[in-house]
This record gives C-alpha cells, sequence and structure tokens, in this order.
C-alpha cells in the first residue's frame, strides 16, 4: 500500500474506530471486543456499498452527456 493511501487509511481508522475503542477500552471482554470488531467490519462494508452506488450514479450522469 502507498504511504499515501496508508495516511488515509489511519486517518479515517481515527476518525471512526478511536472514539469507540477509547469508550470501551481495554477493560471489556474478549467478547465485546469481538462483537465490536464485526461491526466495525459490517460499517466499512455498508460504507463500501454506498460509494460504490454513488459512482455508479456518477458515471451514469457522465454517460448520459
Amino acid at each position: 500500500m502507498s504511504k499515501e493511501k496508508e495516511n488515509i487509511r489511519a486517518m479515517f481508522e481515527e476518525m471512526f474506530f478511536s472514539p469507540l475503542t477509547n469508550f470501551f477500552g481495554p477493560q471489556v471482554s474478549e467478547e465485546v471486543r469481538n462483537h465490536l470488531s464485526q461491526a466495525r467490519i459490517e460499517i466499512l462494508k455498508a460504507m463500501k456499498t454506498f460509494i460504490e452506488s454513488e459512482i455508479d450514479k456518477l458515471e451514469k450522469t457522465v454517460h448520459e452527456k
């Protein structure tokens, strides 16, 4: 991964997931950490689906012109 992409990923992680991690902290059980990790994956999948949908809309708009 390029340094620029790595920096963007790190900023994304910090913005979206650090508050959650800081809120729960290390005192939560392994079960809770696993659940939060799975929830994080689902959030990222939803965001990916949304972004892909927006890209499709923009591509259709460009091709219609």
